[in-house]
């Protein structure tokens, strides 16, 4: 049926208009979007702001990795302490490589064990004391330790410490500013953590 007076338009194409006695008018009508510039500026921008982003959320990605860190070595130490007054014995922390004995040394990022020290002479004895809790090494590069830090914490029953007081600092590779977690454990077996300075 033919269009008299009527127009039927496509987006893009030609738009048509058929009039009486059959004479036809084309008209193109007008493409939107952008052109080449204007998306290269786009993108430029949008690679500008990414590049500042970019440092800003990995800061803070490491920032959270070093206070669940810090949080884990505390709550380890707060177990441990609470076990000893619960059950009335000696409990000891200490660094571990293998997580089934205690390795010496100071670097605590190797990972630590938490048991039951029935001796008194903080060390893990297969077959005697009690292996309570298990914290495998840190991940992202962190080191956990430094000169204050001891070899191993050991509570007494009352909760004071017998031995391992000092300061254990949590620190990321490139620290800047004062991203260092540090844990201060006193004689009386209380625990506080401080951001300080890096090195």
């Amino acid at each position: 049926m033919p269009l008299i007076g009527k127009t039927r338009q496509l987006v893009g194409f030609a738009m048509t208009t058929q009039i009486h006695g059959g004479t036809t008018i084309a008209m193109n009508t007008k493409h939107t979007g952008f052109t080449l510039i204007e998306l290269m500026v786009v993108l430029s921008i949008a690679a500008i702001l990414a590049s500042l982003a970019v440092p800003s959320f990995r800061s803070v990605i490491q920032n959270n990795r070093l206070a669940t860190q810090a949080n884990e070595l505390t709550g380890t130490m707060n177990f441990a302490r609470s076990e000893a007054i619960k059950q009335g014995r000696s409990v000891t922390v200490c660094v571990s490589a293998d997580q089934a004995t205690c390795t010496g040394g100071t670097a605590w990022e190797r990972g630590w064990i938490a048991f039951v020290d029935i001796n008194g002479d903080s060390a893990f004895t297969v077959g005697t004391d009690t292996l309570l809790r298990v914290r495998g090494a840190l991940e992202g590069g962190t080191t956990l330790g430094g000169a204050g830090a001891a070899t191993a914490v050991r509570y007494l029953p009352s909760g004071l410490l017998a031995v391992g007081a000092g300061a254990y600092a949590v620190l990321a590779p490139g620290c800047t500013g004062n991203e260092v977690r540090t844990i201060n454990i006193t004689a009386t077996g209380r625990l506080s953590v401080a951001r300080t300075a890096c090195p």
